[in-house]
């Protein structure tokens, strides 16, 4: 089977070049919904939505990141918490 030609969104594209150190993290989020999120050393991140799993992984490659399924890797996790975006005036505050 070959992989999908899936070009990276230049959302993530712009982001795996301006930011430190990013890794991604692929998960399930829907019948037919893959979650992208990329995250950089500081805690930054940016996310898309792929229609499957090979499509994302694809994207990942072409970017020349690393990939983690899920959430299991505590230093990942430690990352993305270690920023406080709400209190900095930088902050990604999402919410709004």
């Amino acid at each position: 089977m070959r992989a999908p030609t899936v070009r990276a969104p230049n959302a993530l594209r712009d982001f795996v070049k301006l930011r430190p150190e990013v890794e991604a993290v692929l998960q399930h989020v829907g019948l037919r919904t893959w979650d992208l999120v990329l995250v950089d050393a500081t805690g930054l991140w940016v996310r898309d939505e792929f229609e499957d799993e090979e499509a994302a992984e694809a994207v990942c490659r072409e970017l020349g990141i690393r990939v983690h399924r899920g959430w299991d890797d505590p230093r990942i996790v430690r990352r993305m918490g270690a920023r406080d975006h709400w209190n900095t005036p930088d902050g990604q505050r999402r919410g709004l």
